[in-house]
């Protein structure tokens, strides 16, 4: 039985994937710009490599259950990336459970004690009430929130240009090399839903029609967008000395 072409699979369930990490963000108090950097962070991990983790899917369970599976596995990595490896206090661990989420609640995660509060008993596998929820925040040592001082640079996004020339030369192939280096450096340095804009337009041959529908986005403006990114490039290109020119692999139309 033939395996479905891992593109389509991915575009097929684009919506399950971008549920599945609001899921997981929702449930874990991630909200805000960092639930979405996450949401980016999972579109763009499922596309590397050419699709190397959908293709691993061989129908030993669903779809989504597998999806599910590498999400909750990515938001573990996410979040050891973001925070680093949490310890709970060893007052927290002496309070119990509902200490140890309330002091992760609060001092990984940033959220206020009505903020907490409201996911503990939403999300939570424990029954506190508030009022004994505040005895126990009075309890916890105080902890300076760690803080993300800078981002790590995003993994180099594959660059298989599409090369109108034959490369003949090794002069030619040189100078392949240095474009495909110097796009893949000015595509790392835009934002994530930008960099899968480009990747499902020109690297996985997806219409804007489609770029549109499977990010959820207008059609229309996405043109002009597209057109603003490839200026970014150019200019980028230009600052390594590469000429415009260098795009020409990108078909606009």
């Amino acid at each position: 039985m033939p395996l479905v072409d891992p593109s389509s699979l991915y575009l097929q369930h684009l919506d399950a994937i971008n549920r599945i990490a609001k899921s997981l963000c929702r449930r874990n108090g991630l909200v805000g710009d960092d639930a979405e950097d996450f949401a980016s962070e999972v579109r763009l991990r499922l596309l590397e490599d050419d699709y190397a983790v959908i293709r691993k899917h061989r129908g030993d369970s669903s779809i989504i259950t597998f999806l599910t599976v590498v999400i909750s596995n990515l938001f573990r990595d996410h979040r050891i990336k973001m925070w680093g490896k949490w310890r709970p206090s060893a007052e927290a661990r002496r309070l119990g459970e509902a200490a140890v989420l309330l002091e992760t609640a609060m001092n990984r995660d940033g959220l206020s004690f009505d903020e907490a509060c409201n996911w503990l008993e939403q999300n939570a596998r424990v029954q506190t009430d508030r009022k004994t929820l505040r005895e126990i925040a009075k309890k916890l040592p105080r902890r300076t929130p760690r803080r993300i001082e800078g981002e790590e640079a995003l993994e180099e996004v594959a660059a298989s240009a599409h090369s109108n020339g034959h490369l003949l030369d090794s002069e030619r192939e040189a100078q392949l090399a240095a474009v495909q280096g110097a796009m893949a450096r000015s595509i790392a340095s835009l934002d994530n839903e930008d960099q899968l804009i480009i990747r499902l337009r020109f690297y996985e041959g997806f219409s804007i029609a489609d770029v549109a529908r499977g990010l959820g986005l207008p059609q229309k403006p996405l043109y002009s967008r597209i057109s603003r990114l490839l200026q970014t490039l150019s200019a980028a290109l230009a600052k390594e000395g590469l000429s415009a020119e260098s795009l020409d692999f990108f078909e606009t139309s």
